[in-house]
């Protein structure tokens, strides 16, 4: 005799499964908070920018763009702070990644930089072959591919590593005044020897460490995370933006994904302070439907209306979207 009850909780089991993320496959979900160091009114009419007394829970998600699960945290990426700022009235996105510039610009090019992050699966890892001939036909790669071979390529964590917006935003204020914006998340250290001697072995990673840490310890980067919350060593990280003036709108320089903006030109303010407090109440599979899109936006902040911001935000949205995502 069949059992029927049994099959259909299985097939429950089966449906419930939620469909894998485009990229960015292995993360996990905290929360904290952000709070402005000062009112950014005179830039912006964004809520979470009105004052020192503003203080906006965030959703962060830290995650890794190459492989899934079982990758290690160590092997050659680029990782990502995802942070979903819930303000009063509207909820805002920032994607950040740990390298100040993309690989590509043009969206035609997004086919062939997919090919060289695909080996077996779609984004599982660097095709040497397919990612060395993209950035010698290409040469806007050079600039990113410099930096992915780089130590910051192999970190060992997500708390001690600088995160940056390679998209440009725009901020407008009450007048209509606008100005070019570009974000940075730098990780304020806690002021002990034990977190300033972890901080120097994450600087001074190196492929052979990478490669021994991926065998010996796959999940070091996520580990310490969780670690950090559990003792309560609150992971904090300091926003700071460069800002140009609206004009420079029409400046391919200061659009293009692939290039740094110049901080002797564009010099670096402080804004505020973000603190990641608690580890996330929902199950695995909730987490996993929580999603970011670079253009989930507030009143005040907008993303350029370029072709490459917009390829990228209806690519994220459509993912999300593909898998039953919340954004």
């Amino acid at each position: 005799m069949t059992d029927f009850l049994l099959l259909e909780k299985v097939h429950k089991m089966m449906t419930d499964i939620p469909k894998p993320r485009f990229m960015f496959r292995k993360g996990t979900i905290v929360k904290g908070f952000f709070r402005p160091y000062m009112s950014f009114s005179d830039y912006t009419e964004a809520e979470i920018l009105k004052g020192l007394d503003e203080i906006t829970p965030v959703t962060v998600r830290v995650s890794a763009m190459l492989g899934d699960g079982g990758t290690a945290d160590t092997v050659r990426n680029i990782k990502s702070l995802s942070v979903k700022f819930h303000g009063k009235e509207e909820a805002c996105d920032m994607i950040c990644y740990s390298l100040p510039v993309f690989l590509v610009d043009r969206p035609e090019l997004f086919p062939e930089l997919k090919e060289a992050f695909s080996g077996r699966y779609d984004f599982d890892g660097i095709n040497s072959r397919r990612f060395w001939q993209l950035v010698t036909e290409h040469p806007e790669a050079v600039n990113g591919a410099l930096r992915l071979f780089s130590y910051n390529g192999v970190a060992n964590s997500y708390i001690d590593i600088i995160y940056y917006s390679v998209n440009t935003y725009v901020w407008e204020n009450q007048k209509g005044e606008k100005y070019l914006v570009r974000y940075k998340w730098k990780p304020v250290p806690a002021e002990t020897p034990f977190s300033l001697h972890e901080e120097r072995e994450n600087r001074d990673m190196d492929h052979v460490s990478a490669e021994f840490l991926a065998g010996f310890d796959p999940d070091v980067a996520l580990e310490q995370l969780e670690r950090y919350m559990v003792e309560g060593r609150f992971p904090s990280y300091e926003l700071q933006v460069q800002m140009a003036d609206y004009k420079y709108i029409s400046h391919p320089n200061y659009l293009k994904r692939t290039l740094c903006w110049n901080e002797s030109v564009n010099p670096t303010v402080a804004v505020g302070v973000m603190k990641l407090t608690q580890l996330p109440e929902e199950d695995r599979q909730e987490q996993d439907m929580i999603s970011f899109a670079p253009g989930n936006l507030m009143k005040g902040i907008d993303l350029c209306d370029d072709e490459s911001s917009g390829f990228i935000d209806h690519l994220y949205k459509l993912a999300a979207a593909e898998r039953g995502g919340k954004l």
